[in-house]
């Protein structure tokens, strides 16, 4: 008798819709783990009569002549671009600008979901209705020039700049160059518009008077440089910035950064001020401006579509482990509970798979924004689903289509 294997997908969005009766049989069962399962009809009817499991979030159900297309990080729809021939349902997972002109693009579209802001002029709004929109919208004057949503100004903005121009930046406008010359944009009556300014010390009162009266003000000192991202504080960013910062992001501070944090004058973290435990006293002694401080493993892994946390992996990390913002995070059998409670620190934004129930107790009590699970050998009808198990084709991916 053919012994079958079984399938196993985990990923963050699953477009089941082109699956098979024939690629169902060649399993002797199917599960699926995935934050996203993009369906049809026909596949549910498939899925159910072959006894699939499907662990998700949520579900999509879409025509098979509809193209699904997901966006990690920001998206621009604007009037340049063609109108879609085909069909589109949008998943985009960052933010959303949208011109002046996209009315045609946006009736086309077949539909979509934004976990993120959408930022458009307010002639656009309207189109919006039957969209998901997990974040804000923010709309602008119509006839503004849109710039980026953190926009730097530099030395040769005002030779660009037209005469008469409102100009909008959804987030933030960064005016620390010293050689800005505010009274040239005066003189061409150039107008901002923008959540925040962030303005040296020097160049504000020149600056001031050019912004809409709702924007908050950010006087720096001369000489502070502003990051863009999160960053780790190291040698590398001190060469390249300077010792006064305006992080626009989370900071790290890793044992790394003991030969810098002396050089550090000025800090101003527009996020988490993320600190290692052996670093935690003296971080606290600088007069720093953060969100939220937070204690992390000297080993902080982000960003990661798949990761296996091995016991080897926790007590090699002499300053402890944290985890943020990973895919498909899975603990080793091997991991005692006495490693996870000395050695992980954190974990945040992420989906978790335990090896027993011991072990999700105890990442539970640390995890902060996260699906955390577990699965006990001889489970779900005697099918045993461990990672080692070799009867198991595994599939760890970011986007999975059948």
């Amino acid at each position: 008798m053919e012994n079958k294997k079984n399938l196993k997908v985990n990923c963050a969005a699953c477009d089941v819709r082109g699956i098979t009766e024939e690629l169902l049989s060649a399993y002797e069962s199917v599960k699926i783990n995935a934050a996203t399962i993009i369906t049809s009809p026909a596949a549910q009817t498939l899925l159910g009569r072959a006894g699939a499991k499907l662990n998700c979030a949520n579900t999509i159900a879409l025509e098979e002549n509809v193209r699904f297309s997901t966006v990690n990080g920001p998206l621009s729809i604007t009037a340049e671009q063609a109108v879609p021939e085909e069909k589109v349902f949008w998943v985009v997972n960052g933010r959303v600008d949208i011109e002046s002109g996209c009315e045609e693009t946006l009736k086309s579209c077949a539909g979509m979901v934004v976990n993120g802001p959408v930022i458009c002029p307010t002639s656009v709004a309207g189109l919006l209705g039957g969209f998901s929109i997990n974040g804000p919208i923010q709309t602008y004057p119509d006839g503004a020039i849109l710039l980026k949503k953190y926009a730097v100004l530099d030395r040769v903005f005002h030779l660009r700049a037209k005469q008469d121009a409102l100009y909008y930046a959804a987030k933030k406008i960064v005016a620390l160059s010293p050689d800005i010359d505010f009274g040239k944009l005066a003189e061409k009556n150039v107008r901002f518009a923008t959540r925040t300014l962030l303005v040296s010390e020097s160049l504000a009162e020149a600056a001031v008077p050019l912004f809409d009266e709702k924007t908050d003000i950010v006087i720096l000192p001369d000489g502070c440089a502003y990051v863009d991202d999160d960053a780790e504080l190291n040698e590398a960013l001190f060469k390249r910035y300077g010792g006064k910062l305006y992080i626009d992001g989370d900071l790290s501070v890793t044992p790394d950064s003991a030969s810098v944090l002396d050089q550090v004058a000025y800090l101003q973290v527009k996020g988490d001020l993320m600190v290692c435990r052996s670093l935690k006293d003296r971080v606290q002694e600088l007069d720093a401006v953060y969100d939220e401080l937070r204690v992390v493993g000297g080993l902080l892994i982000r960003n990661r579509p798949a990761l296996e946390i091995t016991a080897g992996l926790l007590a090699d990390a002499e300053d402890g482990v944290s985890i943020a913002d990973c895919a498909n995070v899975t603990f080793a059998e091997d991991v005692t509970p006495e490693l996870l409670k000395g050695q992980l620190m954190s974990i945040t934004d992420s989906i978790v798979f335990c090896a027993g129930k011991e072990q999700m107790n105890i990442v539970q009590a640390l995890a902060e924004d996260c699906c955390v699970s577990y699965l006990e050998p001889g489970e779900e009808d005697g099918e045993d689903w461990d990672d080692e198990d070799k009867n198991t084709v595994k599939i760890n991916t970011a986007f999975h289509t059948f």
